[in-house]
């Protein structure tokens, strides 16, 4: 039973078995670069693009190419907060994993701000976003070593999530057995 401090009820096993089996399948595609990735990514990229010119509308140089990454982590973690208010767990785990699948990608991304590998798709390498926006902090030597933070923070989210829901489901499997 739900509480104040716990405002989720258990997630039901179907939903936390579903989760568990999309989420490792999703994480299995990521790492191979399936196609489940790619459709995931090819959705986030234009969510990504479109957050440019929203934040560049703010007239702020570094706002505009940080707008990317933030409309990108906005859209998942808008839809955790929603899944949230509404106490649906498996959702809320749900909307975590495409958050942290997201991290993974925004992470790759800043870990190639120094060499500006990846593919971009505009055709200057200096329209990279992260190597402007290390470039304006002084930070562009620690690329590797910041997206490598932000993509471990990612994968620990798609790992986490569906174990809190695993987690959630088996305590409340436990509570109702009993004693003994």
């Amino acid at each position: 039973m739900a509480s104040w401090r716990d405002p989720f009820p258990p997630p039901s096993g179907p939903a936390v078995l579903a989760l568990v089996a999309g989420a490792t399948l999703l994480a299995d595609s990521q790492r191979t670069h399936g196609v489940l990735a790619a459709v995931v990514d090819g959705f986030d990229l234009l969510v990504h693009e479109a957050g440019h010119p929203i934040f560049g509308l703010l007239g702020w140089r570094f706002l505009m190419f940080l707008g990317g990454t933030l409309a990108q982590l906005a859209v998942p973690a808008a839809a955790a907060a929603a899944f949230a208010a509404r106490r649906q767990p498996a959702s809320f785990a749900v909307a975590l994993v495409w958050l942290g699948l997201n991290l993974v990608n925004v992470g790759t991304y800043a870990g190639d701000g120094q060499a500006r590998l990846l593919p971009l798709l505009a055709a200057d390498a200096d329209a990279h976003d992260w190597w402007n926006m290390l470039g304006m902090l002084g930070l562009r030597a620690r690329a590797p070593a910041i997206g490598g933070s932000i993509a471990a923070l990612g994968w620990a989210l798609q790992a986490g999530a569906p174990g809190w829901a695993l987690a959630r489901w088996l305590a409340a499997r436990l509570d109702a057995a009993g004693p003994g």
